[in-house]
């Protein structure tokens, strides 16, 4: 992962519009807040602030907060919505079980 690249993550999960999911240490989308206007707004207005205020920032984005705008919507965007490795091992778990194994549990 790039410099660039490691700084919109850190924004993103600061403002929690990413989370890291505890048992995988994988990247997804927390729904709550990527549907909300306002919780965007946050993310984009910190963006700004960092490469307006703070100096490696603005040094490493050229002083342009649009470019790291650009690179914090494609990380978000392109984030899954669930930890994908959670979403593996419980479909393969399903697919194995017939429905005496769910009675008994």
């Amino acid at each position: 992962m790039g410099e660039k690249q490691g700084i919109a993550i850190g924004i993103a999960l600061q403002t929690q519009v990413l989370k890291v999911c505890p048992i995988h240490n994988q990247l997804f989308c927390n729904d709550e807040k990527i549907t909300d206007d306002e919780n965007l707004a946050r993310v984009f207005a910190v963006a700004i602030e960092l490469v307006r205020r703070h100096r490696p920032y603005a040094e490493v984005f050229h002083h342009s907060s649009r470019e790291l705008i650009y690179l914090l919507s494609y990380t978000i965007g392109t984030a899954p919505e669930t930890c994908p490795d959670c979403l593996a091992p419980r479909s393969r778990r399903l697919s194995g079980r017939s429905s005496v194994d769910y009675a008994f549990r």
